[in-house]
């Protein structure tokens, strides 16, 4: 017979395992429905927002917007289904 501290223990590593993937598999799904999100300044009055794919690097920002800007904030955001949606349509 299997003592039950023996079955407990390797209950607890499956569930632990089981965490990790259920995790990585949610952030891979959240980065499918979002975009990254950066507002600039180059006047310190007015901003105005890039949207990327995935997080750019700083090559890829001053490619964009030249370097005299100033970064405000970067955040992840989701897309809208219907926005998804209407994407997911006109690349058909």
């Amino acid at each position: 017979m299997i003592s039950e501290k023996l079955t407990d223990r390797l209950n607890a590593d499956a569930m632990r395992r089981m965490a990790g993937k259920v995790r990585q598999g949610r952030r891979r799904a959240l980065l499918t429905i979002s975009r990254c999100c950066v507002v600039v300044t180059d006047d310190g009055r007015e901003t105005r927002e890039l949207i990327f794919d995935e997080p750019p690097t700083i090559g890829q920002l001053t490619e964009r917007v030249g370097q005299d800007v100033w970064v405000l904030s970067v955040q992840m955001r989701r897309v809208p289904r219907t926005a998804r949606l209407r994407r997911a349509v006109a690349a058909e």
